[in-house]
């Protein structure tokens, strides 16, 4: 019987599947509170936001991490780190409102 050999097998992208997962489970709900408080009847809706705001740090700056980790893993086995690369960002995109929200300038 002939057995596949390690070379010609295609490694996953473990930990940028990890961050896209972790930034995806709190991105959806997120982006759904905003659109539902746009309506115009749903302006109560946005405490959800303050109570969403501190899961979402957290969470982004976990997939921050585990996408930074990805990326240096992929780099080091000299391969393509694209979903590592793709959770990094997701991971830092949540993570920027809540920088906002404690270096923003409140008027």
């Amino acid at each position: 019987m002939a057995s596949v050999s390690p070379a010609g097998r295609r490694a996953s992208d473990g930990f940028g599947i990890v961050a896209i997962i972790l930034a995806a489970f709190i991105l959806l709900p997120a982006l759904m509170i905003f659109l539902i408080g746009l309506a115009p009847g749903m302006n109560a809706i946005w405490w959800l936001g303050v109570v969403l705001l501190p899961i979402m740090g957290f969470l982004g700056l976990v997939a921050l991490v585990v996408g930074i980790v990805g990326i240096v893993l992929r780099v080091r086995q000299q391969r393509n780190p694209v979903l590592s690369i793709i959770g990094t960002a997701l991971g830092a995109v949540l993570v920027l409102p809540v920088v906002w929200v404690f270096f923003g300038s409140a008027v």
